[in-house]
């Protein structure tokens, strides 16, 4: 069985063909194409992505593929907090809003007086990420825009093109629109009312499992076959999570991408107890949750700091791929480039660094850049323990995770053996269980699952180094919380730490 994988991404758009092969139960990455997504960036602080070239890029890469292979179903994942407006005949009236448009923000003061009674319906804190806060901007600045158009995610986007209606799986809206309702998996009244807009709306909800068959026209437009399913699928980490939870609940995924985050698998929506809000909870699938935290600053905060430094990306694979040098050497950075979906989190401070000194090299640099990202997740998990939510096993996706020396340092700080899966994409994995599930009965799918877990090789923390991590986490979360009051903080800057006391 021949199964295409669409993983649009906020940085690539991806199809991989994955063969599972009938007699061992092998997943083979037949093919995979990569075509990197570039954002529109009409003003300061805009990202967007055009919907006419991600169609366009998504034509060409399905029709090469099936041009050479027999697809016999498909499955997609999209990445969370998209927005776009489309008009009555699905014609696009905006770009799609991504996380990191931050134009948003100051519309969340709009619903603060509310926030802990939308967190207590939804799972989601007041963060300017999320649909909610884009519709109270664009009802500000264009009323027009708003009323009586279709506002969709990327998943519903995809599904409008593929199957000629909007629908969206649960995952997907309980994670993008903080307006579902974690308690009847319906959108919500309440906060449908504080948007202004109808469910109408809105697309159709549905479970990752949902099955229906491409449009016809479209099928040939595609160059596929007829009557070829699409099913549904999760957002695009809730793939990878199901991929490495393989079907265990108190499991811990760790993604380290473009962003970042930490989730635990649970049984029923759990949601912080304090008034920080300090994680979300968003609905995976089969009666599943996921309880946990998501951080805008991870890959792409390399990213910066190597385009800063007019340094090669293959820098990365020199320095990441051996354990730190001396990493009592490291600077303390704080790397809050973008504005943080952590609600309890500074946010206007940017990349800080601390304790720089003549000796540091950039690796050190590049080094303690990685330390902040990892005690960003750190702070979640912290939250996580203190609501009970506990967790055995961590596993570890993302691009980072294929750097040896990131995923040692990860199992330091968090003090946690890291599982990795080797030699297939963690989404894939997802995408291909998910599929088998629904096309071929879960018996099948948990075939395919135990032969998987022969391919997880886990890494443990390195005891030498543990008292380490542990007294600099404490200094970072102090200087975090100090600067949480410092309300003079300008984006993007980089601070002189000595004001703040860390004694």
């Amino acid at each position: 069985m021949n199964i295409l994988a669409i993983d649009l991404g906020t940085t690539n758009l991806k199809a991989s063909l994955l063969k599972i092969d009938e007699k061992d139960n092998n997943i083979i990455a037949v093919e995979s194409i990569t075509k990197k997504i570039n954002p529109t960036i009409p003003s300061p602080r805009a990202h967007e992505h055009d919907p006419r070239v991600i169609k366009q890029e998504l034509l060409e890469i399905i029709k090469h593929i099936s041009r050479k292979y027999v697809v016999d179903a498909l499955i997609t994942s999209t990445y969370l907090f998209a927005t776009i407006i489309l008009n009555k005949r699905f014609e696009p009236l905006t770009n799609i809003i991504t996380w990191m448009d931050e134009r948003s923000v100051k519309y969340v003061d709009l619903i603060k007086d509310k926030a802990l009674e939308i967190y207590r319906r939804t799972g989601c804190p007041p963060l300017h990420i999320y649909t909610l806060p884009k519709i109270l901007w664009f009802s500000h600045d264009n009323p027009s825009l708003i009323k009586g158009n279709f506002i969709l995610d990327a998943k519903s986007l995809l599904t409008t093109w593929f199957l000629g209606y909007p629908i969206t799986d649960l995952s997907t809206a309980s994670g993008t629109y903080q307006m579902l309702n974690i308690s009847s998996l319906k959108w919500d009244q309440f906060t449908l009312e504080i948007a202004g807009i109808s469910q109408d709306q809105l697309p159709e909800i549905r479970e990752a499992y949902y099955l229906d068959y491409i449009n016809e026209k479209i099928a040939l437009e595609f160059n596929l076959q007829p009557k070829i399913p699409l099913i549904l699928g999760l957002y695009d980490s809730g793939s990878m999570i199901y991929g490495l939870s393989m079907g265990r609940k108190d499991v811990g995924v760790v993604n380290l991408g473009t962003s970042g985050m930490l989730r635990v698998v649970v049984n029923k929506p759990i949601i912080d107890y304090s008034h920080h809000m300090r994680f979300q909870t968003y609905y995976l699938a089969d009666g599943l949750w996921l309880s946990g935290g998501g951080i805008n600053n991870a890959g792409v905060v390399l990213e910066f700091l190597l385009r800063l430094l007019n340094l090669d990306f293959k820098v990365l694979d020199e320095v990441l791929n051996q354990d730190p040098l001396y990493p009592q050497k490291t600077p303390l950075v704080i790397p809050l480039l973008y504005k943080e979906r952590l609600f309890m989190l500074p946010n206007n401070i940017g990349f800080l660094t601390c304790k720089l000194s003549p000796d540091m090299a950039i690796n050190h640099l590049i080094w303690g850049t990685v330390e902040g990202i990892l005690m960003l997740i750190k702070l979640i998990e912290e939250a996580l323990e203190e609501n009970s939510i506990d967790f055995n096993d961590i596993m570890l996706g993302g691009g980072l995770a294929k750097y040896q020396g990131v995923v040692k340092s990860l199992a330091t700080t968090l003090n946690r053996k890291i599982g990795v899966l080797k030699g297939l994409e963690a989404s894939h994995l997802g995408c291909v269980l998910l599929a088998l599930n629904v096309l071929e009965g879960k018996r099948k799918a948990n075939e395919v699952m135990y032969k998987i877990r022969e391919l997880v090789s886990y890494v443990n923390p390195d005891i030498n180094l543990i008292d380490h991590y542990s007294a600099k986490y404490a200094e970072f979360k102090k200087l975090v919380f100090a600067l949480k009051n410092y309300d003079e903080a300008t984006p993007g800057s980089t601070r002189n730490c000595d004001k703040f006391s860390l004694d």
